[in-house]
């Protein structure tokens, strides 16, 4: 006696919407896995990044100190910390999502902010130590605008999320 594959037999004797279930499953299953691979490759970039980065930091000390400017030094080198900051409040939101697949939107705020930041430090540096000229004095103020906004956002929607996280049992 001949067994007939299973397969073929569940196929013919299914309904049609379970059939196109089955593929929106097996589809979500592809996608859920390309999403994994996708978070896996952001989570080396991020890394790759933060160790260039920290060997971009050691450089930047090293020409301060060959090169007797440490104000602006100091300054350039503390701008490329805040990049270390950005990538690693990145990396942590990446461990974070890896582990509950859940993404905090306070991470976009905290990375504008440090930016934000950051600019406000490097636009003295760009004018050599000298008087910040008139448009650069525009640009700052509007700088400090946007991370005052930035900050009220940043606050407004960690302040829900306390407030939602309380209430969950």
């Amino acid at each position: 006696m001949r067994s007939l594959p299973i397969m073929p037999c569940v196929a013919k004797h299914t309904h049609p919407a379970q059939r196109v279930l089955m593929l929106i499953g097996g589809f979500n299953s592809v996608l859920r896995m390309l999403n994994y691979t996708l978070h896996l490759f952001i989570a080396v970039a991020l890394a790759a990044a933060s160790v260039l980065i920290m060997i971009q930091f050691s450089h930047d000390v090293v020409d301060t100190f060959r090169e007797h400017i440490l104000a602006a030094g100091f300054l350039h080198a503390l701008g490329t910390l805040f990049i270390v900051w950005v990538l690693s409040a990145l990396i942590s939101a990446e461990i974070t999502f890896m582990r509950s697949g859940i993404f905090h939107v306070e991470v976009f705020f905290e990375v504008a902010m440090i930016t934000l930041l950051r600019q406000l430090i490097l636009i003295p540096v760009k004018g050599g130590g000298e008087t910040i000229p008139q448009d650069d004095l525009i640009f700052y103020a509007m700088i400090s605008g946007a991370l005052l906004a930035t900050g009220i956002a940043y606050f407004l929607v960690a302040r829900s999320r306390l407030g939602t996280d309380r209430k969950a049992p």
